[in-house]
């Protein structure tokens, strides 16, 4: 990671939780879940963590989308089997985020 990319402690705290949740659920959690696990007061705090990975192109954030957080350090096939799961579980953002993972990497759905 270049150096001004460098996380801050609280900013590698929510990566941590944001691969943990993501293992568990087989899906991104939402920021007011995210706030929840951290002991944030509001999902606000959460979503400005959140924005400054999104910066540092750590995570990506697709716009409109309730669970559309995706960790770009994780591989193609880490993100498909992910989804797969959420699908498989009937999530119901699962088709939106199989849609957008598509859309990132130029495939129609």
């Amino acid at each position: 990671m270049e150096k001004d990319k460098k996380l801050t402690v609280s900013q590698q705290r929510v990566l941590d939780e944001l691969i943990a949740f993501q293992r568990e659920h087989g899906f991104s959690p939402t920021a007011a879940e995210l706030a929840q696990r951290l002991g944030f007061r509001s999902p606000n705090a959460a979503a400005d963590h959140l924005r400054a990975l999104n910066k540092k192109n750590v995570i990506s954030i697709t716009p409109g989308v309730s669970r559309g957080i995706a960790i770009t350090s994780m591989s193609n096939e880490a993100t498909a089997i992910s989804l797969l799961r959420s699908l498989v579980d009937g999530d119901e953002y699962a088709r939106e985020h199989a849609i957008a993972f598509l859309e990132s990497r130029g495939v129609g759905a």
